[in-house]
């Protein structure tokens, strides 16, 4: 455990070296190698800390894209985001610090994703996006059986309509939890899917699996503490399978557009 805890600290050093470069291709590899390190030293509870250097980098990687300029202009929150990320992988370590220090970057960045026309005209409407949130997971709840066909893009949309509403109109932390926690059943599930439609299995073949994480993540308490507990649970559980997946079989994305032709 002590061993895994300064590779991952290695890690996490080597990370904002390539985001003070500008290298957030390399920094998104960095928070895949921080899940890889964490499964083969069996320790699962900061499975997030991956997720979040990844989603860290396909965020800046949008920004940069987006406007070059304006990227100047975050990039001492995303290093303070690292280093905080840092500070917390210690004896006292408690997933809630984690999206404490996750929420106080996002308020930050979320001035500078949306461009300048909607920052001019949308107002910031928390009620709306946390509203929205819960009519998604509504949503996915029961249409679940869609994500055993193949053809369907049912999660990948809840997951860009959820992104885009946080992004614009702000967030409860909640939100944001939500929000990671079904982009890591996303990674999952399209691994799953992969396996489905490889070897030419019905969809019952992966349903316990799929309805076990729909039905974990759309029962996460309402309480911050107990849902930044419970979701770390099952980040980890995510984390730890999506790396089996990852060493046995080629990019599931591949393979599914191999299969759908598309």
């Amino acid at each position: 455990m002590e061993t895994t805890i300064i590779t991952i600290k290695q890690d996490l050093n080597v990370a904002r070296q390539y985001f003070r470069l500008k290298n957030f291709e390399l920094m998104g590899d960095i928070g895949d190698r921080i899940m890889s390190n964490l499964f083969l030293g069996g320790v699962k509870d900061l499975m997030i800390i991956g997720y979040l250097i990844k989603e860290l980098s396909e965020e800046f990687i949008g920004i940069r894209e987006e406007d070059p300029v304006r990227l100047n202009g975050c990039m001492d929150a995303g290093e303070r985001f690292i280093l905080d990320l840092t500070d917390t992988i210690n004896e006292e370590y408690h997933p809630i610090m984690v999206w404490e220090h996750w929420s106080i970057y996002k308020t930050k960045i979320v001035e500078f994703i949306p461009t300048d026309v909607e920052l001019m005209i949308y107002q910031k409407d928390v009620e709306f996006t946390t509203q929205t949130t819960s009519k998604l997971m509504k949503l996915l709840d029961e249409n679940r059986s869609l994500l055993l066909d193949d053809y369907n893009k049912l999660l990948l949309s809840i997951l860009l309509e959820q992104k885009r509403v946080i992004n614009i109109y702000g967030f409860n932390k909640s939100d944001l939890i939500l929000y990671i926690t079904l982009k890591a059943f996303y990674e999952y599930y399209l691994y799953l899917l992969a396996f489905k439609m490889a070897n030419n299995l019905k969809g019952e073949a992966i349903a316990g699996k799929v309805f076990c994480c729909v039905d974990e993540i759309s029962q996460l308490p309402t309480d911050f503490e107990e849902m930044s507990s419970k979701s770390n649970e099952i980040l980890g559980e995510l984390g730890y399978k999506t790396r089996m997946f990852r060493l046995e079989n080629v990019d599931p994305r591949k393979t599914i557009k191999r299969f759908r032709g598309f």
